[in-house]
């Protein structure tokens, strides 16, 4: 039976993708001298920068300032992020409808409040889950792990909405179904060849994949 819902953050619920892309090609280049095109980025989208700065072989002693540097880019142009439409909808109504929630997310903690509580959309999630609040981050399956065990569902009894390949590997490993969230993906034929469960085309479709969730589990029981 269905009784929680996890949420990506970027590209699934905010539409900061772009947003990110363009900081992190402006960070390379005044630390590198190197421009590099948006494509060359999209590996960065979904996991935590620490593990963004590996992949780019930056040295060490520079790491931390090349970090600093990606989020103040991206705190100025915090300002222009909006919401996917439809995303509020879903969230009123599954928190009528009894649902828990919960957001799992690459960010560090120290990104998330100033990426996301602008929004006003924090009383909706009773657990939030970033990169830094489990032994290894998505792609690998403990965040969403984490995240079923405050809770208190098992992961059958849960599915994960998110927009990258990470989301989708994480969500596999953990044995949570899937339902990909388009509307924000900047690659998603990397995630179509790895077989979401549900594929996406707007926000609001979570309602109707919750509802039919819903009526199986009533059915199984029924017939239990």
């Amino acid at each position: 039976m269905l009784k929680s819902v996890l949420f990506d953050i970027d590209g699934t619920i905010t539409d900061t993708n772009p947003i990110f892309l363009d900081a992190i090609i402006q960070t390379h280049f005044e630390m590198t001298g190197q421009l590099k095109n948006r494509e060359f980025f999209h590996f960065s989208l979904g996991i935590p920068s620490p593990v963004t700065m590996r992949i780019l072989d930056i040295p060490q002693e520079k790491r931390m300032l090349y970090i600093q540097r990606w989020q103040e880019h991206i705190k100025e142009k915090m300002h222009e992020v909006v919401l996917f439409p439809g995303i509020v909808t879903v969230f009123e109504s599954l928190k009528e409808w009894g649902f828990s929630m919960a957001l799992v997310t690459s960010k560090v903690r120290s990104e998330f409040s100033f990426q996301f509580d602008s929004f006003g959309l924090n009383h909706f999630f009773q657990v939030v889950i970033c990169a830094d609040d489990a032994p290894r981050p998505k792609p690998n399956p403990d965040p969403l792990f984490e995240a079923c065990s405050h809770l208190g569902v098992k992961p059958l009894e849960t599915v994960y909405v998110g927009d990258s390949r990470y989301d989708i590997m994480a969500a596999k490993a953990a044995g949570i179904p899937f339902l990909f969230a388009s509307w924000g993906s900047v690659d998603p034929n990397s995630v179509l060849e790895l077989h979401p469960e549900f594929y996406l085309k707007e926000p609001l479709e979570i309602l109707d994949v919750v509802q039919k969730k819903i009526q199986i589990g009533t059915h199984l029981q029924l017939n239990s």
